[in-house]
């Protein structure tokens, strides 16, 4: 993808919320793949000009400064050997600066979420003229609106985004699920755990977001993947991981296939039954710790319970 298609992937890929100019700079840099230029000055402004010559953005003013996105790796204090992360949550270490505010039954066909969709001022025509060029400079801009300048993607363009070239344009979601999968895709590499949109970003019960997220499965729009958290006190929670389909990543820990060499040893015994002194014996190469782990944990058998009751 060139720099210029590049931009305008990460304009759509921030929403109905739109980007501020410095946030822009903040997601190019931490791209993967790696973005193909230095963001010096000059592509700077280059990549300005491109944004304002491109018919599938407008510009908006908000009435208050945004705050810069904060970038997090949710896999940097991973465990190799179970897969566990053991740094707490997101929503508790950083501010959220796109609340969700589901925009309903929009006349026009918008979707997603923005906490200012009827309070911010288009001021496209402020910035680019008639013949696609810019008014104003990338200096100029910054000067005049700072923070308050956000690059919102059309509904078209925001929407192929999130589905892919494979999916159906025409597909038709509703607007929770819309703003689900919005969030999801803002999430990029780092996908959004269902624990923390329920709990935090849309402070809704789980089953309601169950619902949300069914149709998005069920299109083939975002994929799932177990994932398990070790919070300050020492316990474990066990969460789903939702990613766009373009950002999915197959994590198989050691942890991963030790339960799937189990559960097929399990389907071809009389049964499918077998005692721990059994399954010790065929896994006599697996360390007692990882072998206890996985036949002992009644969080274990838990996950496996309700990964399964939440995909059907």
């Amino acid at each position: 993808m060139d720099p210029w298609s590049a931009a305008a992937d990460e304009v759509a890929l921030e929403g109905l919320d739109g980007i501020t100019i410095p946030s822009l700079w903040i997601r190019l840099e931490d791209r993967q793949p790696k973005f193909p230029v230095k963001l010096d000055d000059g592509t700077k402004e280059l990549l300005w000009e491109s944004l304002i010559s491109n018919t599938d953005l407008k510009f908006y003013e908000l009435p208050q400064e945004r705050d810069d996105v904060v970038l997090s790796d949710r896999f940097k204090n991973i465990d190799p050997e179970t897969g566990i992360v053991t740094a707490q949550k997101f929503c508790d270490r950083k501010k959220d600066v796109y609340p969700v505010h589901i925009i309903l039954e929009n006349k026009e066909g918008i979707q997603g979420s923005c906490a200012f969709f009827t309070e911010r001022k288009d001021i496209t025509k402020h910035v680019r003229s008639k013949s696609l060029t810019a008014l104003i400079n990338l200096g100029e801009a910054l000067e005049r609106y700072g923070r308050k300048l956000v690059v919102v993607a059309s509904q078209i363009l925001r929407f192929r985004t999130l589905i892919g070239g494979e999916s159906d344009p025409d597909l038709k979601l509703t607007d929770e699920s819309y703003c689900l999968l919005e969030r999801v895709g803002r999430a990029r590499w780092q996908g959004e755990l269902q624990s923390d949109l329920h709990g935090c970003s849309f402070k809704t019960d789980a089953r309601k977001l169950h619902y949300m997220r069914k149709s998005l499965v069920k299109n083939g729009l975002i994929s799932m993947q177990s994932h398990v958290t070790r919070v300050k006190s020492g316990q474990q929670q066990h969460s789903i991981l939702l990613l766009l389909k373009r950002f999915h990543v197959n994590r198989r820990t050691k942890y991963d296939l030790l339960m799937e060499y189990v559960s097929n040893l399990l389907q071809q015994l009389p049964g499918q039954f077998a005692t721990l002194m059994m399954l010790k014996e065929h896994l006599v190469s697996i360390p007692l710790c990882l072998l206890d782990y996985v036949c002992l944990s009644v969080c274990f058998v838990v996950m496996i319970v309700c990964f399964l009751a939440e995909s059907k």
